[in-house]
Parts: structure tokens; sequence; C-alpha cells
């Protein structure tokens, strides 16, 4: 390796591992839907639900942390 590679190099790249491996590759409007690009939430305890992760420790709170039933 002699340089960095530029980022339409690497996608150039990552497109052709993918393609190699009979991957689609994602429009832009389907990976902005994956990835939530342009998606807002109020707060942080509000992300992480909406993306499937346990809420944060409350002050005090010792443990593992559950998600709601």
């Amino acid at each position: 390796r002699d340089r960095k590679m530029g980022s339409v190099e690497q996608i150039e790249q990552l497109v052709r591992i993918s393609r190699e491996f009979g991957r689609e590759i994602a429009s832009a409007k389907e990976a902005r839907e994956t990835y939530r690009i342009g998606t807002f939430y109020r707060d942080a305890d509000e992300a992480l639900a909406a993306n499937g992760f346990a809420p944060n420790r409350k002050r005090g709170q010792a443990g593992f942390t559950q998600h709601a039933a």
C-alpha cells in the first residue's frame, strides 16, 4: 500500500466485494431507511428504546439494565 484510498475508491471496493459475495447494493433511499438517517429523537432514552437497546441507568442504580416489559 503506497497511499490512502479516497472515499470513492473505498465505496467502489466495497461494492465490488459485496457483488463477489452475491449481495445486493442498497439504493440511497434504502440505506437512509436502514440507518435511520434523518430520524430524530427527543432524548437519548427515546433513541435507545427505538433502536432496541436497554435504557440508561438511573442515578444510583446498580447492576444490569433491562428492557421495559
